[in-house]
């Protein structure tokens, strides 16, 4: 009995008409994802760029600092009511949108769960403004011009998106997870809470950034709510408040030269406050993931 015997010329042999043609095929799609992935990279780096290169001259100490009551006017009043108006409205959004989320994706009926659904996909595609003319109809007249007002308009957009991300995180958690808590004679809901929950949280937290993401740069409903002012508000929600969006708004309509450059300064630091925000929330969820 012989035995068989192979080089290496005999184990690689030349590709075939097909292997050839796949290759081909590989290329060409690879390509095609690379100009797809850099026609959405692109235009998002040069607005950042565009931004700095505008903004970055007229961004001083003195602008962060200064109140527009100043003898060098700021827009330290701007910065510190959007922190609050977003950090109170994802107070009151992110709640009720992680426990929305988990009621339709858990416990809802199919029907309900589909309503609900539905209804998240219609907010979510609603225009910022007519958030912005609800609280304007319905707080305002209430409450008057003032951040109560303006935590509602950006509560009203925050929650899809919070209740959206919920759902498809909720999703995410394996079944067997929750099989094995509920073996244990633990109840249903300490295994949502403190299994589900827990185990989706890298991704809740990112639902949330997502939302705060969107409040900081909201114009419209602060516009027809907040009213915008040159006092700096702390903690008075009853009363109007300043905000970056504001303004941006204002400022960039200004014949002013100046009152535009430090449009383009405050837009920088919205977007450097936005990215940075990201980013930690970024590093924090790749760490929990390594972890």
């Amino acid at each position: 009995m012989s035995l068989l015997r192979f080089t290496a010329a005999d184990l690689v042999k030349a590709p075939s008409g097909r292997d050839a043609r796949r290759r081909r095929a590989d290329r060409f799609m690879r390509g095609i994802m690379f100009v797809t992935a850099a026609i959405a990279v692109v235009p998002l780096i040069g607005l950042i760029l565009y931004i700095i290169t505008n903004g970055l001259p007229f961004l001083t100490s003195q602008l962060i600092v200064n109140s527009p009551l100043d003898i060098e006017p700021g827009i330290s009043n701007a910065i510190i009511g959007s922190l609050q108006l977003t950090i109170a409205s994802i107070i009151l959004a992110a709640p009720v949108g992680i426990a929305g989320g988990v009621y339709l994706n858990e416990f809802a009926s199919p029907r309900v769960s589909s309503a609900g659904e539905l209804l998240i996909d219609v907010m979510l595609g609603t225009p910022s403004i007519i958030a912005g003319l609800f609280a304007f109809l319905v707080v305002v007249p209430a409450l008057g011009f003032s951040g109560y007002a303006a935590i509602v308009a950006l509560s009203v957009l925050m929650i899809p998106i919070v209740m959206r991300t919920t759902q498809e995180v909720i999703r995410l958690v394996p079944a067997g997870v929750r099989e094995a808590s509920l073996a244990l004679g633990i109840p249903v809901w300490k295994t949502t809470i403190f299994v589900t929950c827990r185990t989706a949280a890298s991704g809740l937290l990112t639902g949330v950034v997502l939302a705060v993401s969107r409040g900081l740069g909201e114009t419209a409903p602060l516009l027809l709510t907040a009213k915008g002012t040159n006092d700096t508000e702390i903690l008075n929600f009853g009363s109007t408040m300043n905000a970056m969006p504001i303004v941006i708004y204002r400022y960039s309509s200004s014949p002013d030269s100046l009152l535009i450059g430090q449009a383009w300064a405050t837009a920088l630091v919205l977007l450097v406050i936005a990215l940075t925000l990201n980013v930690l929330v970024r590093f924090r969820t790749v760490n929990n993931r390594v972890a």
